[in-house]
């Protein structure tokens, strides 16, 4: 997805200003907590202060992975993100789409992948007229060198390079391929287990609120569990 046209300013590495396109959509964070250990779903484009609101998240020493799906945004962000993912090997799994800055904490995973329909779109950066100079070129080389070290393919890194900062390239099934690629959502087992542990507390709550309601109390408790009940079903 292209980013969108609200605009913010943001510093990349010790001296480049440079100016990112902003998606409109706020990041929306989800934990998942099981005996698995724990899944951080991000939802949206990265914003500043968006690695502060995680950090807390991320330092977790039970977080496996993180599901993302997200625009882009500042990338100042999505490489601080970038950073933990690496430091703590975790993996990514990236559901529906991951432009940008997104792309750079996918590529930062131990382990990568990728919902059926998913797009990864990679661009160069830009300056803070949207356009490119000395300077902007200069950080998207710096951010190549990053990649290289990363494992990242020459394939990849080149269509970076050479796509426009207003434009967005996608990857094909042979830069997938490069990258180690899985078709697959990992922490599925996470998630029914924590559906389950759900649907379980639910119905829990619902058998100990009957036996000390009165019945037409009790049975408009039961229609509302059913309801929920089903709901959680639903959601598997």
């Amino acid at each position: 997805m292209l980013l969108k046209s609200k605009m913010m300013l943001v510093l990349v590495g010790p001296f480049v200003l440079i100016l990112l396109i902003q998606p409109a959509r706020a990041l929306q964070i989800e934990r998942v907590r099981t005996d698995l250990g724990i899944v951080l779903k991000l939802r949206g484009d990265f914003r500043v202060g968006d690695f502060r609101r995680l950090e807390t998240f991320l330092q977790d020493a039970s977080l496996v992975g993180l599901e993302i799906k997200s625009g882009g945004g500042s990338l100042e962000e999505g490489l601080d993100i970038a950073r933990v993912v690496r430091d703590k090997a975790l993996v990514v799994y990236a559901s529906k789409e991951c432009d940008s800055a997104c792309a750079l904490i996918f590529f930062a995973a131990k382990q990568r992948y990728i919902g059926r329909r998913c797009k990864i779109g990679v661009h160069s950066v830009s300056n803070h007229r949207g356009k490119e100079d000395g300077d902007s070129v200069r950080t998207t080389v710096q951010m190549s060198r990053l990649l290289v070290g990363l494992g990242v393919p020459p394939s990849v890194i080149g269509k970076l390079v050479a796509t426009p900062p207003t434009k967005m390239t996608y990857l094909d099934n042979r830069d997938l391929l490069e990258l180690n690629v899985h078709r697959s959502n990992p922490f599925r087992k996470i998630y029914d287990l924590a559906s389950v542990a759900k649907n379980e507390e639910a119905s829990s709550a619902c058998d100990a609120s009957t036996d000390v309601e009165r019945e037409p109390t009790a049975e408009a408790r039961q229609r509302s569990c059913a309801t929920a009940s089903a709901r959680v079903s639903k959601e598997r």
